[in-house]
């Protein structure tokens, strides 16, 4: 259960400057909001289970961590929620991952806190009830009608993880084993290995949880997880193609 159900902006930097500057300007344009501030990833994350947050001001350099990491996180828990990074020192390889995770806005300090106000207010009007579930067991599932199964795949991977995906459908249950990152072992109760990848992915509806990856899985795939997913997309559009004409 949330603390609020009030429309909840968390900004995240270590800069006391910026983050009085911006919650000031967001106090005053959307006095109804809750406006949430962290200064570490450590205190981000205590606040993502406490509260159900709408919008999202990341920086990218924290002193405990990389807010690319934390996002990865937020798209997981939060997949209907608003982004926006914020760097010091922007890097183009900092631009093209927070695109690859689904940022709406990638922008170089200082803030202009007229447009941030805005767009928050944009979402705000336009907010949607949100799709994640809190587990009893504290793990978290994801209705695929936000993200696809591709989706939440890559964010794992661009994450480093070491976990189990069980996703559930009403074609099957399956399941698909990371280890850092790398996809290495799939499996439904047709097939194992790529073809139960694919399997799982092609799944239309159902839900995402997030499993501990208590024990060494077998290894059943061997190509690379970048390799792996444009492989298996593309196969995906084809096969959209060949049914709609």
């Amino acid at each position: 259960m949330t603390k609020t159900e009030k429309f909840c902006v968390l900004v995240l930097d270590d800069d006391i400057c910026l983050t009085t500057i911006v919650t000031k300007a967001l106090s005053t344009g959307l006095p109804d909001a809750e406006v949430l501030i962290a200064r570490s990833v450590a205190e981000a994350q205590f606040l993502l289970s406490e509260f159900k947050i709408n919008f999202f001001i990341i920086d990218i350099n924290l002193p405990d961590g990389s807010g690319i990491d934390f996002l990865c996180d937020v798209r997981t828990m939060f997949p209907e929620a608003r982004v926006m990074m914020i760097t010091a020192t922007p890097l183009p390889q900092y631009e093209q991952q927070s695109k690859e995770l689904g940022v709406l806005l990638f922008r170089q300090k200082p803030v202009d806190t007229k447009e941030l106000v805005q767009l928050v207010r944009t979402h705000c009007e336009k907010m949607g009830h949100s799709t994640s579930v809190k587990n009893a067991d504290g793990s978290f599932a994801v209705s695929l009608t936000c993200l696809s199964a591709l989706d939440i795949v890559q964010l794992k991977c661009l994450s480093s993880a070491t976990l189990i995906l069980q996703v559930a459908s009403p074609s099957g249950i399956g399941r698909i084993y990371f280890d850092n990152g790398e996809i290495i072992h799939a499996e439904t109760s047709e097939s194992r290995g790529e073809g139960a990848f694919e399997q799982i992915l092609r799944w239309k509806g159902g839900r995402i949880k997030e499993l501990p990856h208590a024990y060494k899985s077998p290894r059943t795939i061997n190509t690379g997880w970048q390799g792996l997913l444009l492989n298996i997309a593309q196969k995906i559009d084809e096969t959209s193609i060949l049914t709609t004409t």
